[in-house]
């Protein structure tokens, strides 16, 4: 009888201890379409973050402008997006948005466009320039501007979706346009219109990140290193299998494999050994001040600059 007690007690014991243990959460990583967050839907279709004991549920949205609001109502945990996404997210109360890992940085992909008579950068001022409001497009313009020593305020900026504001500058109604491929390929096979600056010479200053809430950060800092661990092996696995991880990355994106490797050509993906770049080195806190100059000079944001509490160095301690 004693045995049995003594049996019935662990049983209830063991019981006790498992319902006690509460289950893994889902972490919930929210990306738009682009090609450098692609490695993150290629870690989840190839099984990676199971392998690192993370279930993690892949949200996908339309716009960067989706993704913030999304981010802001506690849609998702983790999100991908611009520097531009990540201020605007700071000026909502309550949040303290921060960086973790640094995905990607434009390298040529963007481009500031001009009718053939304007050849330099410095041309512009005075003149009328076309971009999307609220997007990168504002973070890119500022570069392109400020490698001449100019600023939003000499030239007459003209808020336009994409695809309008290629037709303003064939048109001529505008003098410049802020754009990116597809719509920078079909504007520039027009003979009048010609590249006056791209990403490509300022390299690493327009980036995509991966962002969370502080409240993540410190509850859930070993989840995060997962991401990073899983987005490295995913990375990897494009290296040894290009084939196969093209393929799988332009399905999603609805693009051939050969539009999927274009579009990838214009940015340079930040492995694990750049990330002390951005994260340790002072590299992040640089592109954080020049940004909120960017986006304060034109009234986007109204909120302080970041200082090192805006961003960790979690991917650091990741498994290279």
């Amino acid at each position: 009888m004693a045995m049995i007690r003594h049996l019935l007690l662990g049983f209830i014991g063991v019981a006790l201890f498992s319902c006690s243990q509460p289950e893994p959460k889902v972490l919930r990583i929210g990306l738009n379409a682009w090609p450098g967050y692609e490695y993150l839907a290629l870690a989840h279709e190839l099984g990676y973050y199971k392998d690192e004991g993370l279930e993690v549920k892949m949200i996908p949205f339309q716009t960067l402008a989706d993704g913030r609001r999304a981010f802001e109502k506690g849609q998702f945990d983790v999100m991908a997006g611009t520097l531009m996404e990540f201020y605007t997210t700071r000026e909502v109360d309550g949040l303290n948005p921060v960086i973790f890992m640094v995905a990607d940085f434009s390298n040529g992909g963007d481009m500031l466009l001009a009718r053939n008579e304007i050849t330099r950068v410095a041309d512009l001022k005075g003149k009328r320039l076309g971009l999307e409001a609220g997007s990168v497009d504002v973070l890119t313009a500022a570069n392109a501007l400020a490698s001449a020593g100019l600023s939003f305020n000499d030239v007459t900026l003209v808020p336009l979706p994409q695809p309008s504001n290629i037709a303003a500058l064939l048109e001529g109604e505008i003098d410049a346009a802020q754009t990116y491929p597809p719509f920078a390929t079909s504007a520039l096979a027009d003979p009048n219109i010609v590249r006056i600056f791209d990403t490509s010479q300022t390299p690493g200053n327009i980036v995509d990140v991966l962002f969370t809430s502080s409240e993540i950060v410190q509850t859930r800092g070993q989840d995060l290193v997962k991401v990073v661990n899983a987005f490295n092996r995913a990375l990897n696995y494009q290296k040894t299998n290009p084939e196969d991880a093209y393929r799988r990355m332009a399905k999603r994106e609805g693009l051939t494999t050969e539009e999927f490797i274009d579009a990838l050509s214009g940015l340079v993906i930040v492995e694990q050994a750049q990330q002390a770049t951005y994260l340790q080195q002072g590299k992040m806190l640089q592109l954080l001040q020049a940004t909120h100059s960017a986006l304060t000079e034109i009234n986007v944001i109204a909120g302080p600059p970041c200082d090192q509490h805006c961003f960790t160095d979690v991917a650091l301690k990741s498994e290279p």
